[in-house]
């Protein structure tokens, strides 16, 4: 699946990152539509809040993921959520758990889009 070049181990660290972000996203999203209150969805909140949406953004921005895909990952993630949050509030549109279905599952489609076309990227370089 991946080749042995220099791309290979950070395109393998990407992917990790990727993937649990999207295991954040869908448990979490999960534990709030069955209505469960643990302490589980609440580190999975803070795991989401801190890390999925800007995981979304960064891995569809390779020249940004060269920065710091960890570090840009928590900028973008809680600028994007907080842009959001203000503009729901400013509009009117103040329902937390919709708007978090809306940031989980736009983060996830954004994410799978990276997964798909890193995988497309490696598979040219091997040819």
């Amino acid at each position: 699946m991946w080749s042995s070049g220099p791309s290979a181990p950070a395109a393998r660290r990407a992917e990790i990152l990727d993937l649990v972000a999207c295991c954040v996203a869908v448990v979490l999203l999960l534990l709030v539509v069955v209505d469960f209150w643990a302490p589980l969805r609440l580190l999975l909140a803070v795991a989401f809040t801190f890390f999925v949406p800007g995981r979304a953004i960064v891995s569809n921005w390779p020249r940004v993921a060269h920065w710091s895909s960890v570090g840009m990952s928590v900028v973008f993630s809680l600028g994007a959520l907080t842009f959001l949050a203000t503009f729901a509030l400013w509009t009117g549109f103040w329902h937390p758990l919709t708007l978090f279905a809306a940031e989980a599952s736009i983060s996830v489609a954004g994410i799978a889009i990276a997964i798909v076309r890193r995988r497309q990227l490696v598979a040219l370089e091997d040819d």
